[in-house]
This record gives structure tokens, C-alpha cells and sequence, in this order.
């Protein structure tokens, strides 16, 4: 028989697939066809609690292959902006931000490919999550070295303090030019409020009900 859930050849007496471990019901059927592109990673729900959807953020950390619901990417998104505050606000009182450097390096990966499933289930490629996270690195890496360099000229001699002030000049454009990843982030989450496609495409077949 086929599994229910990939679809691929398994023994008649299976009760869970031997490819993605899904879980056999006997008394039903599978109506869709085999589809070897398919990854072999449990289909997504297609509504999740927040516990749930915590669990396939943390499972599914590098998996940029299939595809999440709407359900599945706003619930992982609050969990890591409520980590994320809570890093924020003990940082306050810690030096050189070192929750926030962790939870961001943790986080960085599985909320990249979060992203990139949940455009795959509205029949997208990852593409825009993809430019958007390098644009936003690309840009905090600017601000570091200019905010960095004008320290560094404030505590130094009068010539540096002049060049502290052309640096701090560079430092407003540099932090202007912080419009990019914001635009591309917005445009992220606009697609990411987009219903999936209610049938199989080439990332997987369609979440369960």
C-alpha cells in the first residue's frame, strides 16, 4: 500500500511509514499521487496551537524544503519577539547584549527557514526571506563598525573628533539606509498573511484539516 502521508511504497501491514513516520490509518486511502520531489517531513497542520507550532519551529530548524501554514509561522514569529524582549530587557542591565547575541544566533536559522516554508505553502520561493535576512545583517554590520569608529574618534584628539563628526554624518546615512531591510521585512510579513494553496505543489502536498 502507499503511505497517507508521502505516498510512497510501504508494506500492506505498516502502521507507521518507514520513510517520514507518519502514522497509518487503515480504514482510509491515499488520493494523492506519488510525488518523489516531496520531502519526507510530516505535513503541517493546518491550524496549530502555540506549543505546537513551537515544536515544528525547533524540528523543521533547517528544513527550507516543504511547507508551513499561517497558523505555524505567526505563532513561531511571537514566541521569538516575546524571547526576544525578555532578552532585551535583562540586557539593560548586563554589558555587551549577550541574550540578545543568543537568542539572535538561535533563532536566526529556524525563523529564516519558517519563513521560507510558509512562502512555499502560497507557492513561492524562498527568495525574498532569503534577500531580506542578508540585507538586514548587511545593514547592522554597517551601523557596528560606523557607531564603533565614532566612539573611537569621540574619546581621541580634536582631529579625530572632526572625523568623528564626518563618521557621524556616514553614521545617519548608513542608519537610513536601514529603509531596505525594513521595506523587504514588511513585504515578508504581507506574504506571509497570504492563505497556502489548497492543493499539492512542487514543496509538498496541501496542510491536513
Amino acid at each position: 500500500m502507499k503511505c497517507q502521508n508521502c505516498c510512497r511504497d510501504i508494506a500492506d501491514t505498516a502502521k507507521y511509514c518507514r520513510i517520514c513516520g507518519a502514522k497509518q490509518d487503515i480504514m482510509a486511502g491515499c488520493d494523492v499521487p506519488a510525488a518523489p520531489q516531496y520531502a519526507s517531513i510530516d505535513v503541517s497542520p493546518k491550524h496549530v496551537g502555540f506549543g505546537e507550532a513551537i515544536k515544528l519551529f525547533f524540528r523543521n530548524y533547517v528544513n527550507f524544503r516543504t511547507r508551513s501554514t499561517q497558523s505555524e509561522y505567526w505563532f513561531a514569529f511571537l514566541f521569538t519577539a516575546i524571547v526576544g524582549l525578555c532578552c532585551t530587557i535583562i540586557d539593560f542591565v548586563l554589558p555587551l547584549k549577550p541574550c540578545s547575541m543568543i537568542s539572535g544566533a538561535v533563532f536566526f536559522l529556524p525563523s529564516l527557514s519558517v519563513a521560507f516554508r510558509r512562502f512555499h505553502d502560497t507557492g513561492r520561493k524562498g527568495t525574498l526571506p532569503l534577500i531580506k535576512a542578508i540585507a538586514v545583517l548587511v545593514w547592522k554590520l554597517i551601523v557596528s563598525v560606523v557607531l564603533l569608529i565614532v566612539i573611537a574618534a569621540v574619546f581621541g584628539s580634536e582631529e579625530s573628533k572632526l572625523l568623528a563628526l564626518q563618521v557621524a554624518l556616514a553614521f545617519l546615512g548608513a542608519f537610513g539606509l536601514g529603509i531596505i531591510p525594513l521595506a523587504l521585512t514588511v513585504w515578508e510579513w504581507v506574504v506571509c498573511c497570504f492563505d497556502g494553496e489548497d492543493k499539492p505543489n512542487q514543496y509538498g502536498r496541501e496542510s491536513r484539516y
